[in-house]
């Protein structure tokens, strides 16, 4: 009895002792606001070092190199920085639009754009211009990004930045081609692109750039209510995920029934000429409130 009593006291003592190693081996977790000051660090020193020569009218991507004599404008003294707050951290990323610009449609955040990219870590190989490691790229005109979701979310607030081109499309003719793209080039820390976690070619906390092309744009409706995403932005500020009508905490641009008054709304004439826009949507009581939002 006695021995098997400290039996029980003794393998209690081991889980005891095993759980405290175990809580003491937890993983610290990582700094991800001290990471987005040095991320941006490096981002400023790499834009005062170097310089962008924009591509040609026939060019898909320019070109980035080391500056080497006062006669080549640092790349700080040209691009626009774009605040960005994520996960509860506030990032800084950088983008240069090469001129002229594109002529057509901005893809909002919800919607995809047709892209040609290369993707570059900021670390130079060899001395050939714009020889840095590139990580990943696509064919001409093959790529279209879903910007809600399924790309990196640098470029879901990036490339919004950049207008889509003409398509040059002739019926017949199975070749895809643009023209009067938006072109550029953008600049990303680590925590808006693959965070401290990298990928095969990509290291961890690695800030890096993206030459850019955007060719065209699809407006997309999520939620298939017949309402275009882009236009269940309501307070107009760029970012459809914070309008949330019946404050069900679903956005309305992925909510069937957005006044939440148990009719769908593609069943209250939100779209009645069926072009996904609503500025005509059926208002039945006049109070300047479209059906499909009014829950009265």
């Amino acid at each position: 009895m006695k021995i098997t009593n400290f039996f029980i006291l003794l393998v209690s003592f081991m889980v005891i002792t095993t759980s405290c190693s175990e809580e003491d081996e937890l993983p610290t977790p990582f700094d991800h606001k001290a990471q987005a000051i040095k991320d941006d660090a490096i981002l400023k020193t790499f834009l005062e070092t170097h310089y962008y020569t924009p591509p040609t009218i026939t060019e898909h991507f320019g070109l980035v190199d080391t500056i080497t004599d006062g006669g080549q404008t640092p790349l700080i003294n040209q691009v626009v920085s774009q605040e960005v707050e994520y996960i509860d951290v506030n990032y800084k990323l950088y983008y240069l639009k090469a001129m002229p610009e594109g002529i057509n449609d901005n893809p909002s955040k919800v919607d995809s754009a047709l892209v040609n990219y290369k993707g570059l870590l900021l670390t130079k190989v060899n001395n050939d211009i714009d020889e840095r490691t590139i990580f990943d790229k696509n064919k001409s005109f093959s790529f279209w990004a879903d910007l809600y979701g399924r790309v990196i979310p640098g470029w879901t607030h990036a490339l919004p930045n950049f207008k889509s081109g003409h398509n040059l499309y002739v019926p017949g003719n199975e070749t895809v081609d643009f023209d009067q793209t938006g072109k550029g080039i953008i600049f990303l820390p680590s925590g808006l692109a693959y965070r401290n976690t990298g990928s095969i070619d990509i290291p961890a906390n690695a800030p890096i750039m993206f030459h850019v092309e955007v060719a065209d744009v699809k407006h997309n409706d999520q939620d298939t209510d017949g309402v275009k995403s882009i236009f269940e932005d309501l307070n107009n500020d760029g970012d459809a995920t914070n309008d949330d009508t019946d404050n069900d905490g679903i956005a309305n641009f992925l909510d069937s029934d957005d006044d939440g008054d148990g009719i769908l709304t593609k069943d209250e004439n939100a779209d009645p000429n069926n072009d996904g826009d609503p500025s005509d949507a059926l208002d039945s009581d006049g109070d300047n409130t479209p059906d499909y939002l009014d829950k009265d």
